[in-house]
């Protein structure tokens, strides 16, 4: 039940922030598709705000205050949060969607593959891949024991959850 939910809320976090302000953390290409190689329409500086539309992959297809639309890295992109108006929710969603908590929610992904609503639309559980995973799955004994043969600290929360 548990990874049900996990699943479900990690589908409901890909297109959360469609709709929402964010800024350039450095200068970014504004692309004409969610390609690498897709033809430069322009040079954002850094700190442009930008709307984003939505997110494709490692991609969002953002709009500029001066109306240049386009597609940018998600890594390149440093999102606001607004008091109220479910900032706690768009502040959970993060931390599912990038793995941080940071107030800046800044991080630097390689490989990221996303799921497009079409995909999300047309996925199907698979019960031995998911069997596979936790096959997979370290013991917390196992854990101590890794940590016994270096220097690691033992974190007894880490090991209830």
């Amino acid at each position: 039940m548990r990874k049900a939910l996990a699943a479900l809320l990690l589908a409901l976090a890909l297109p959360a922030f469609a709709g929402q302000s964010g800024t350039t953390t450095r200068p970014a290409e504004l692309r004409s598709s969610a390609l690498a190689d897709g033809k430069v329409l322009q040079t954002l500086p850094a700190n442009t705000k930008v709307d984003v539309i939505k997110r494709v992959g490692g991609w969002y297809e953002v709009r500029t205050a001066a109306g240049a639309q386009g597609w940018v890295r998600m890594w390149l992109l440093r999102f606001s949060t607004q008091a109220g108006g479910g900032a706690a929710l768009k502040e959970n969603v993060a931390v599912l969607q990038s793995g941080r908590s940071s107030s800046t929610y800044t991080t630097a992904t390689t490989g990221v593959r996303g799921l497009s609503e079409e995909e999300l639309a047309k996925a199907v559980p698979d019960p031995a891949a998911v069997q596979a995973l936790e096959k997979l799955a370290v013991t917390p004994a196992d854990a101590r024991g890794f940590a016994s043969k270096i220097p690691l600290k033992a974190d007894p929360e880490a090991l209830k959850k």
